[in-house]
Order: structure tokens, then C-alpha cells, then sequence
């Protein structure tokens, strides 16, 4: 599978009741199997730490550019699903399997900014994931176009603990500076806390 035709399909899936993770851990290896069985990479499974409902998860499958269906989750109904593209990484589509805390930012911004976004978040990055204050690693930055005309930006960001997640709100000045930039390019964002099940 070529990144450049990869479909990244980021869905968001409801169950009955509150699923803590150690309930949803066995029907995410059973996921993550049948995305396999597909052909497809489990990219992968998350629950909610902060910024999700109780009763939800969200998932990460990735493709080819053909048509495909998201394989079922055990219990669990998709309430919304979209389709992304790598914008900056990741190069190729690696299931995730390190603990911690996934942060899922999204951003909306006008098409015309799409370079630039790109740009300033990959030139924060150099001083942002080297810092020993805490430890951070964007996973993936993915993109898609609205049907309102705007670009979605999708940042996955993995830091080992809510701590370093919070000492990484002071970056080094470089990287604080693009991201001031970036912020800048940004009509609104959103985080979702998530951790890996």
C-alpha cells in the first residue's frame, strides 16, 4: 500500500452504556483481526480520557483509495466516520502499539493555508518532540476536505502521560513561535484525550 493513495478513515462508534478499557481491549485485538482479514491496517483503537462520551471510542483503519467498509466493532454502532489523508505523517501506515495518552486535535482551516499549516506544524516539531521536559511524538497529521468548502486537519499526538501532555503546553520558543503561526491559520480547533486500547 502507497501512502499517497492511503485512506485513513477516523470513525466515531457508540455503545449501549459507559465501556471502560479494559471491557473494550479484547473486541479491539478482535477489530484489529479483522481489519487484517480485509486487508486493511488497524491503525488503531482508542477510549476516552477526556473530551469523549463514556460511551464511545474512536477507531482508525486505513485503506487504499478503493472502496472499502470499516470492519464491525464488537457492540458498537459507527455514529460518524471520515475519510483522511496523510498530510505530513505519518510516511506509512504503522498500527500504534505504544501505552499513553493519544491526543486527537482537529483544526479547520481555509484551503489556501493547507501548505502552510503543514509547513509551520513539521518545522515546530524539530524543537517540540526533542524537549526532556516532557515526551510528545506527532503520530499523524491528516487532512480532508469539508463539504463546506474548509479543510479539516486531524493532528494524532502521543505523549506518555496527561503530565508531559501538560508541561508540552510551554514548548521550546521555536516550536512555540510556529505554532502561534499556525494558530494563527486556525479558525477553531478541538482536543479529544484518548488512550490506546
Amino acid at each position: 500500500m502507497t501512502d499517497h493513495r492511503a485512506v485513513y478513515r477516523v470513525a466515531r462508534v457508540r455503545f449501549d452504556g459507559p465501556q471502560t478499557a479494559a471491557h473494550l481491549r479484547g473486541p479491539a485485538e478482535e477489530w484489529a483481526g479483522a481489519c487484517r482479514q480485509a486487508g486493511l491496517v488497524p491503525w488503531g483503537a482508542f477510549g476516552g480520557l477526556l473530551g469523549l462520551r463514556t460511551d464511545e471510542a474512536i477507531l482508525v483503519a486505513v485503506g487504499d483509495a478503493r472502496e472499502w467498509t470499516l470492519p464491525h466493532f464488537d457492540g458498537a454502532e459507527v455514529i460518524e466516520q471520515d475519510d483522511f489523508h496523510s498530510a505530513a505523517r505519518p510516511a506509512e501506515p504503522v498500527p500504534q502499539r505504544t501505552p499513553g495518552v493519544y491526543v486527537f486535535r482537529s483544526f479547520e482551516i481555509a484551503p489556501p493555508d493547507l501548505d502552510e499549516f503543514i509547513r509551520l506544524s513539521a518545522a515546530a516539531w524539530e524543537s517540540f518532540e526533542n524537549d526532556p521536559a516532557y515526551r510528545a511524538e506527532p503520530r499523524a497529521l491528516l487532512s480532508r476536505h469539508a463539504e463546506t468548502g474548509a479543510v479539516i486537519m486531524l493532528l494524532i499526538t502521543w505523549y506518555d502521560s496527561l503530565g508531559s501532555w501538560e508541561r508540552s503546553r510551554t514548548p521550546p520558543p521555536a516550536a512555540r513561535e510556529n505554532f502561534q503561526r499556525r494558530a494563527a491559520l486556525t479558525r477553531w480547533a478541538l482536543p479529544i484525550a484518548t488512550r490506546l486500547l
